[in-house]
């Protein structure tokens, strides 16, 4: 894929740390697929990380076709993006419930990017995601840290609103502070790359990146048998990733059961 003919270039992306490639995927059958994760995966409440309400499903198994195909194109990207080979996390449908404090979703040194498809219009007031350009730079992002920002509600900040249709995708540096206001529950799509390990410190930095996104107290609040974060299906392909996970030891994760949701 030639990053550069899109709507969004990977200097700007470097930039500013974010993107959107419009219209980049059909959304209808995405949004059939999430709607049918959460009907048939979901077995918790809401979900909650500080001030954040959600629930999700892990979208990685023959079940979800579309999810997969879309993470297979996304990579594309990521690889232009991160200039060289990446591994996935596992990509995931979502519910989001009103508002989001200012956040970044990495405190890793490792350089990632996000990608997120929401399936419904999203302008300002229906909770639009909104960024603060440049703010995954460390030193901006340090500045923002010593004023406080992470964990407020503050809408006045000097944000850009990153108003999408369906079929529109985000793409967004982990470190970069964003938020949401306003709305009400809204899906999203997303998945998460970094780049495949070179050398030994580079592959303990990767596995405390994966580690860090099942901590100690997860309990998921989806049928992890019936949803695994890499089932059978993603194992048994041929994608590249498949085997370099395998050997950072993302697969021995623990998944939720039925009766850890409870």
């Amino acid at each position: 894929m030639n990053f550069n003919s899109t709507s969004c270039s990977a200097d700007a992306f470097r930039t500013f740390g974010f993107g959107v490639l419009r219209q980049f995927f059909d959304p209808q059958p995405l949004a059939a697929e999430i709607d049918q994760v959460m009907h048939d995966g979901l077995v918790a409440d809401v979900s909650r990380t500080g001030e954040i309400r959600f629930q999700y499903v892990p979208m990685m198994t023959a079940k979800t076709p579309v999810s997969l195909s879309l993470l297979d194109r996304a990579e594309a990207v990521a690889a232009a993006l991160l200039s060289g080979c990446v591994l996935p996390t596992r990509a995931k449908g979502v519910r989001y419930s009103g508002s989001t404090p200012w956040h970044t979703d990495s405190a890793s040194p490792l350089a990632s990017v996000g990608f997120l498809a929401y399936l419904e219009p999203l302008r300002a007031e229906d909770g639009a995601l909104r960024v603060l350009p440049g703010s995954h730079h460390p030193d901006f992002r340090d500045a923002l840290h010593r004023l406080g920002v992470d964990g407020t509600a503050a809408p006045v900040l000097p944000a850009y609103v990153v108003v999408t249709e369906p079929g529109d995708l985000i793409l967004l540096d982990e470190h970069l502070f964003h938020a949401s206001f306003g709305g009400g529950t809204r899906r999203q799509w997303r998945v998460d790359f970094v780049n495949a390990p070179v050398g030994a410190e580079a592959e303990d930095l990767t596995k405390s990146y994966f580690a860090g996104i099942y901590p100690p107290d997860w309990e998921g609040g989806y049928d992890g048998d019936r949803y695994p974060s890499y089932g059978p299906d993603w194992r048994d392909s041929r994608r590249p990733a498949v085997a370099q996970l395998d050997a950072l030891g993302v697969y021995e994760v623990q998944e939720p059961t039925l009766d850890q949701a409870y």
